[in-house]
């Protein structure tokens, strides 16, 4: 009986350690993911008014030129959004599976893997699959420029003829308990209908185009990132608070079970205390 007592008691100091770490974490998931929320509505409210003004620009006539929106014959781009680290529940698995999706569809075309996160380049590299470039993750810590380096990359790879296409394969947030995976088209720009809106530009729709696209197309850049941020802190956060959930749950099933065994002990020594005392009387 002392055994399982000692058993027992190993197993609730073990679960009571889990409970402290996942609650921790949980802590550091929400404050990550509180710090997130304000920087996203801003960036999608920027993006909002920087794609409202492309479309109009672009779209006010059809003759205006631009390198970005030219389509063009060879290998495919796609760039993969990942984590650097797991304990996020499906999140990885989600993305992952969408970007295998792409590969899927389109058999026969070359297509450069590009990896945000070790989670992606961990997987793709097990699956033999040659990654183009890898990019270390920032882990929460967001300076103004943080995106710049995988967005000149990219663009410089465009600009260069490597690649014909650019796909990006990203989470987009919901709210705290919903967020999907999601593979868009990012280069080249499909051309946007004719609006009916008359413009007067001083340097012409090419120039301004010349000068917009690129700002337009960081904003959307910067915004996927940050979407992908936030719904991998937020999924973070419910793992851990269902984990924090279970090892509590289960802590308390086992000091139930503890309790009932202790003092099973404890009966049994009473009994054999009072057979003893009855046996000396006979």
């Amino acid at each position: 009986m002392s055994q399982q007592l000692r058993q027992l008691k190993t197993r609730i100091r073990s679960i009571e350690g889990t409970w402290k770490v996942t609650r921790a974490m949980e802590m550091v998931s929400m404050s990550k993911f509180k710090a997130l929320e304000t920087p996203l509505k801003r960036g999608r409210a920027y993006f909002d008014k920087v794609r409202s003004i492309f479309m109009n620009v672009a779209g006010s006539d059809t003759t205006v030129k631009n390198d970005f929106m030219v389509k063009r014959n060879g290998p495919l781009a796609l760039f993969v959004i990942s984590a650097d680290t797991g304990l996020c529940g499906v999140y990885n698995y989600q993305l992952i599976r969408a970007a295998e999706r792409f590969i899927e569809q389109n058999p026969g075309r070359e297509i450069r893997i590009y990896v945000y996160g070790r989670k992606g380049a961990g997987h793709f590299r097990k699956k033999g699959l040659a990654i183009t470039r890898a990019f270390a993750g920032v882990h929460g810590r967001l300076p103004v420029d943080f995106h710049r380096k995988m967005f000149e990359q990219m663009l410089a790879d465009f600009k260069e003829h490597k690649v014909a296409e650019v796909h990006v394969a990203y989470t987009v947030f919901e709210n705290a308990m919903k967020h999907h995976p999601k593979v868009v088209k990012f280069l080249n720009l499909d051309r946007p209908q004719v609006s009916n809106s008359n413009f007067i530009l001083e340097s012409g729709r090419d120039g301004m185009l010349a000068e917009l696209v690129p700002l337009y197309l960081e904003s959307w850049f910067r915004l996927m990132l940050l979407e992908s941020f936030t719904s991998e802190y937020s999924a973070r956060m419910v793992a851990m608070k269902s984990s924090k959930e279970n090892a509590k749950e289960l802590m308390g099933d086992l000091v139930l079970l503890r309790n009932k065994v202790r003092q099973a002990a404890i009966t049994k020594e009473v009994i054999e205390i009072i057979s003893s005392v009855e046996a000396l009387k006979g």
